[in-house]
């Protein structure tokens, strides 16, 4: 059975020409040979020679094309949502293969590799290491962004969104987040037909696991489920239909699939608002800063060095006193002053110690006894 990342990797290939995936796969595979034939280290070498049948090797130890692994990360990371998929994918094949950076410069490819460099080949193959990280590095730099030349992806009847002020991108094809006509607030409707589709390609006489999806998006419970299609069909299918938007959600970085998710693993239960949390009595500001001091000692045993109250409240050492008539330098000697005269703090020699009304500003506010 086909799985939905490939049956998607499957789709999405689809839209570019097989001929210019092979010319890149070749090109790779151009460069390897090169790099085989200078390579002197014969335990390297065997390295190498074995990515003739198996360039990339996955996490479950699948082997795949280069070009075709590239494809895989691009759509993984939802890259081909936001621009021209053979457009970047070109981009990453420059990356890797150019000796000859954009402005002119000469760079390190993929394929320069440094022999002389210690490599434990214990762990795994260097060159694939260095290839997943070019392509984790360029990945990164195109879902943030920072390719402005990249072409966006453009459908019918539509206009990409500008987010600068409005007016500074006249003619390409934008327009300002604030200009949208009628702004759909969300665009569940989309998400929810392009989910029925996969699973109609997914479904067989014995599983209708479309039909099971509208039924549970219509609000239907586990026991009408059963009803309907069985009682094993309906938890079988549901599993099924969870793990592949679970999957889809994941590898697209789709975070909106989740709230669906929750909807069809518990489909009898109703969500209940969190409560409000208890909002923080506001203390004086003496108290305050007399409850800071007290957690420093709490923190170091009960005695504490001038030098642990000065590097625990180094800001203090910097601002005044709250009091502006105080004799004090800074907040700091100024509030310890006041606890000891208070009594909740006690001098003994060079340290500070507790004082009779110590635990008065001890745990929170609401059980300090009166």
């Amino acid at each position: 059975m086909v799985t939905f990342s490939e049956w998607l990797l499957q789709e999405v290939r689809s839209l570019i020409d097989p001929h210019v995936l092979d010319s890149y796969e070749a090109a790779f595979q151009q460069q390897l040979e090169a790099l085989i034939g200078r390579t002197r280290d014969p335990a390297l070498r065997q390295e190498f020679e074995r990515m003739r049948f198996c360039p990339v090797q996955d996490r479950n130890g699948r082997c795949s094309r280069f070009v075709d692994y590239m494809l895989g990360a691009l759509i993984r990371h939802g890259i081909n949502q936001q621009y021209d998929l053979e457009d970047a994918l070109q981009r990453v094949v420059f990356w890797m293969l150019s000796p000859t950076g954009e402005r002119g410069l000469p760079r390190h490819s993929l394929f320069d590799f440094d022999e002389t460099r210690p490599y434990d080949l214990n762990i795994g193959n260097p060159l694939q290491a260095i290839f997943r990280q070019y392509l984790s590095n360029a990945v990164m730099t195109i879902g943030m962004g920072k390719i402005p030349a990249l072409r966006r992806v453009q459908y019918p009847n539509r206009l990409s969104i500008n987010y600068g002020r409005a007016g500074n991108d006249p003619g390409y094809g934008t327009v300002s987040a604030e200009e949208i006509p009628n702004r759909v607030q969300n665009y569940d409707h989309e998400m929810l037909n392009d989910l029925l589709g996969l699973l109609r390609r997914r479904s067989t006489p014995t599983m209708p696991l479309a039909d099971l999806f509208l039924s549970i998006l219509n609000g239907e419970g586990t026991r009408v489920q059963r009803s309907r299609f069985g009682h094993s069909v309906a938890d079988t299918g549901r599993k099924i239909i969870v793990q592949t938007i679970s999957q889809y959600a994941q590898q697209t970085g789709n975070w909106s699939l989740l709230n669906l998710l929750d909807r069809i693993q518990n489909p009898d239960a109703r969500q209940q608002p969190p409560a409000p949390a208890p909002a923080e009595p506001e203390l004086p500001p003496d108290e305050r800063d007399f409850r800071s001091i007290v957690d420093v000692l709490e923190k170091n045993g009960r005695s504490v060095s001038m030098a642990v109250l000065g590097k625990s409240r180094r800001r203090w050492m910097e601002r005044p006193p709250r009091d502006p008539t105080s004799s004090y330098p800074n907040r700091l000697y100024d509030v310890l002053a006041k606890m000891v005269r208070d009594g909740v703090l006690v001098k003994q020699g060079t340290r500070y110690v507790p004082g009779p009304n110590y635990g008065v500003y001890l745990g929170t506010p609401e059980t300090v006894p009166g």
